[in-house]
């Protein structure tokens, strides 16, 4: 089958001709209105005037008639999309959910509630355990698209909310994957209220938790996170004895597994001081550093009191107690690899 353009350029050119024949139309009888001799000229050839109008009006209609279907085709959309935006007049059970009247709606099916994309609510409704303003579905269409399959949810949460041990925002989204039956499969995180803590210290509130099945190496290894803490750009927290920006990993326990990320202040480990700005990775045993490697910056100095300083572009790798493992290059100590898969 030969694939054919929506608007060929033969249909363009038509439809450009005929919204010419308009124009020149109306600016004939324009001229024969304003203009005596050409007024005088319409009377002199009253047949022939009469002729170039009816051909220029005959020319005309097919633009005429693709304005009118373009509003008709607008004008229907916009009752369309009317239609698929339903308020609840009284209480009623949607796809699982306990909806209050007043409860606004945007369905993906007309008259069908259970295909409802999107839903906001004017009071808090306990959805799958959560108190939510709002909620988001994303729907896959079922056996033989008879129905609609929830496949993913984003709801908005009405309040801060404990889950899992953590302290989850109100106002900010919580993300599941659902399963068949529309129940959640895997929450997968929040953002973070005020109040959490890791390792006896304050998380800021705007981190970014997301839950994890443990983080798989390409070698098939496999580590023992079951949660992930974005930080705030700008935010930084005490970790082993340094401030640190960026990425934690953690237990079940809320141990730290793994960190990843940048100095925020200057930090000594044994015979180094590092300056802020230092790229950092740290690994933890039984929520304990157990090995932690440097990369230097470019700009600051690395001092070290049992020998030369640690040029830009090495890496250290220093054990628990301080000692240097081993001073390598960047790449081979993975400051430039790829992330691991996930």
């Amino acid at each position: 089958m030969i694939p054919v353009a929506p608007f060929s350029p033969l249909f363009l050119g038509l439809l450009t001709l005929s919204m010419l024949a308009g124009a020149a139309l109306a600016l004939f009888w324009l001229l024969v209105l304003t203009h005596p001799g050409v007024g005088g000229w319409r009377r002199r050839h009253r047949r022939g005037t009469a002729l170039l109008s009816v051909v220029l009006a005959v020319l005309f209609v097919p633009y005429v008639a693709w304005q009118v279907l373009g509003w008709w085709s607008l004008a229907e959309g916009v009752r369309e999309q009317a239609a698929l935006r339903v308020t609840l007049q009284a209480p009623a059970r949607v796809a699982g959910i306990d909806m209050p009247a007043g409860s606004e709606l945007v369905l993906k099916e007309q008259d069908r509630l259970e295909s409802f994309e999107r839903a906001a609510f004017p009071a808090p409704v306990t959805v799958y355990g959560f108190q939510a303003s709002a909620v988001r579905r994303f729907l896959d269409r079922g056996e033989q698209g008879r129905h609609y399959v929830p496949r993913r949810l984003r709801m908005t949460l009405a309040g801060d909310q404990t889950w899992e041990g953590w302290r989850c925002a109100g106002g900010e989204p919580l993300t599941a994957d659902l399963a068949p039956g529309g129940t959640p499969r895997w929450v997968d995180g929040c953002v973070l209220a005020a109040g959490n803590r890791l390792a006896g210290a304050g998380l800021p509130a705007g981190s970014a938790l997301r839950a994890s099945k443990g983080t798989v190496y390409t070698n098939g290894r496999r580590d023992p996170d079951r949660w992930v803490v974005d930080l705030p750009e700008a935010e930084a927290v005490p970790l082993a004895g340094a401030r640190l920006r960026g990425r934690i990993h953690l237990d079940g326990e809320h141990r730290p597994v793994r960190a990843l990320g940048a100095l925020a202040e200057p930090f000594t480990l044994g015979a180094l001081s590092y300056p802020a700005g230092t790229r950092v990775r740290v690994r933890f045993a039984a929520g304990q550093p157990e090995s932690w490697w440097f990369s230097p910056v470019q700009d600051g100095e690395t001092r070290r009191r049992d020998g030369p300083p640690v040029p830009p572009g090495q890496a250290v790798h220093q054990d628990r107690q301080g000692r240097v493992v081993e001073i390598t290059d960047n790449q081979s100590a993975g400051f430039f690899q790829a992330l691991p898969v996930r």
